[in-house]
């Protein structure tokens, strides 16, 4: 009798353990793709602001990395969060990356039909509004960190920078002498 008690504490102890495992898990995938969306919408409004000094399109797209993570996020079960300050928080980051994509596409649009305007200013129009979203999750991932309540050092890092393909662009050579 006294064996099978402690065989039963034993798997109850267990199963805490395994639940408990579950449930840092899941904070973690919240925070990693929020950082992941915080990420995507900073490295967009770095690379609008770079592209505003020359007032063209060469290097930018919103890319399907960003539209994937947008649909991860709206997927994921805010249920598993159990915290309803986490659940608020995390909820902001599907709409955010779905805005900062419609900010690109207005600005194709813009770039490609303004013949009289102003490029540079077209570009620091749209640069503005994704500085916008940008800031909004900055404060929006600090709410949803401390809402997760997780240990530091658990989940990815913030500002984490992304891989990035770049076009080979031929560099005139000096001439021989």
């Amino acid at each position: 009798m006294v064996g099978t008690g402690w065989i039963a504490a034993r798997e109850g102890r267990a199963a805490g353990r395994r639940e408990e495992a579950q449930r840092i898990a899941a904070k973690t995938a919240a925070l990693n793709l929020a950082v992941l969306a915080h990420t995507h919408v900073k490295r967009m409004g770095e690379l609008l602001r770079d592209e505003s000094t020359r007032g063209r399109l060469n290097h930018i797209s919103p890319s399907r990395s960003l539209l994937s993570n947008q649909q991860m996020l709206a997927s994921f079960p805010l249920e598993s969060l159990e915290n309803v300050d986490a659940m608020v928080a995390f909820t902001y980051f599907p709409g955010a990356l779905a805005m900062a994509a419609e900010i690109y596409a207005h600005l194709e649009e813009a770039v490609r039909a303004a013949e009289d305007d102003d490029p540079v200013a077209v570009f620091e129009h749209y640069a503005a509004q994704i500085a916008g979203i940008e800031q909004h999750l900055d404060g929006r991932l600090a709410e949803l960190k401390a809402a997760l309540n997780l240990a530091d050092g658990v989940g990815a890092g913030h500002g984490a920078r992304l891989f990035e393909a770049r076009r080979h662009t031929p560099h005139k050579r000096a001439k021989a002498r």
